[in-house]
């Protein structure tokens, strides 16, 4: 079995404002850096080290978050392509309400559908599924008996964490993943099928006690 330690990145100023990020490379807020090197720091005396390895998106967002984590637990990081948010094609950098207002049609068709709707000029979650099997299964491969640190966003990492536990991908949306939070599984490909645990979701301890798990106007660090 492999062991993964699934960490979301630090926050945006587009997650503070609820705007469709997609492949844009928004960097972290200084709040959301706050936020990535508190997860470090508590990784680095955690009892899941030593990692053998920090995968991340290329994302700046993800990368800066996994090069704070990386810089802590002295171990490798490997960029992959494979764990980029999904793409939300046209609609990147709007909120909700303009997508509802600019695409009315689209809202509903993800309303009915939610997993095979694709954004225009992007992806479906169908899509992100596919390639969080594919980087699940090569990590879990490469990486039997170790433990590895994966940085990514929300969307591919609920995709990751429904072929960890063998559910369809539609069960993303029970899901909820903060930023800068961990979740960790143990992960094993037999006969070509995964199988797993999820052992902790959306942990974020380290951020309630460091006075970092919401913005409140300034980042604050205990």
């Amino acid at each position: 079995m492999t062991r993964l330690l699934v960490v979301r990145h630090g926050e945006t100023v587009f997650n503070r404002e609820k705007r469709f990020q997609g492949w844009l490379d928004v960097p972290l807020s200084d709040f959301g850096s706050a936020q990535a090197k508190a997860c470090a720091d508590y990784l680095a005396r955690s009892p899941f080290i030593p990692v053998a390895r920090v995968y991340s998106s290329p994302l700046r967002r993800a990368e800066q978050t996994a090069r704070a984590i990386s810089k802590a637990l002295g171990a490798d990081l490997a960029m992959d392509e494979r764990l980029r948010e999904i793409d939300v094609g046209k609609i990147v950098g709007m909120t909700r309400e303009d997508v509802e207002d600019q695409y009315p049609q689209l809202m509903e068709e993800y309303r009915r559908n939610p997993t095979a709707t694709r954004y225009p000029g992007g992806e479906s979650m169908l899509d992100v599924s596919d390639r969080a099997g594919d980087l699940l299964r090569h990590v879990a491969e490469a990486h039997r008996g170790e433990t590895v640190v994966v940085v990514g966003h929300a969307i591919i990492l609920k995709a990751l964490i429904c072929h960890i536990l063998r559910l369809d991908v539609r069960n993303h949306r029970r899901m909820t993943l903060g930023n800068a939070s961990l979740s960790v599984a143990e992960v094993g490909v037999h006969s070509g099928d995964f199988s797993g645990i999820v052992i902790r979701l959306n942990d974020r301890h380290y951020l309630e006690y460091a006075g970092l798990d919401a913005f409140r106007g300034e980042a604050r660090v205990r």
